[in-house]
């Protein structure tokens, strides 16, 4: 008596299709991530020192000199609003919140024009991961926040990483 062995593909078509989507996506994201070498802002590592001419680093300013105004470029409904009032809690001088033209991938993106660069460089201790941009406003740094955005670093990891800043370039 012979028994059908007839298979049923669809259960293994199904796997395969959701296994090549998610392969698809991942390599979307490595291919698409920001590399050390782009021209458009790169992350800046918390430790990254400013460094004067002479080779010793360049203090830092206290944020309550800092003037920052925070752009919502994640689409997310009161993200800036909230990040503005941390950032006031925190010592800056903060501008009124608004909407970025364009949603913009990663953490964000801090710009600065000119003499400001060393606020806007206070700042990525605060945005980890965030890349650091020449332009924006002709007068202080404005922080874009991207989709990646979730929190502001800890006072105490930023006061750990400013204390490392110690010492020559």
């Amino acid at each position: 008596m012979a028994t059908s062995t007839a298979r049923r593909p669809l259960p293994a078509l199904v796997f395969l299709l959701v296994l090549s989507i998610l392969t698809a996506i991942v390599w979307w994201r490595v291919l698409h991530r920001p590399t050390a070498g782009s021209t458009t802002g790169q992350p800046v590592q918390p430790t990254q020192r400013t460094c004067s001419p002479s080779g010793k680093a360049s203090p830092l300013p206290a944020p309550r000199t800092v003037s920052v105004t925070v752009l919502n470029g994640a689409g997310r409904d009161g993200l800036a609003g909230a990040v503005t009032a941390q950032l006031k809690a925190r010592g800056f001088h903060t501008g009124a919140p608004g909407n970025a033209p364009a949603t913009i991938a990663g953490v964000g993106k801090i710009q600065y024009a000119g003499p400001a660069r060393a606020g806007a460089t206070l700042l990525t201790y605060y945005l980890p991961g965030a890349t650091l941009a020449a332009g924006g406003t002709a007068s202080g740094v404005q922080v874009v926040l991207g989709t990646g955005f979730h929190t502001l670093a800890s006072q105490a990891s930023v006061a750990k990483a400013l204390a490392k800043l110690t010492g020559s370039c």
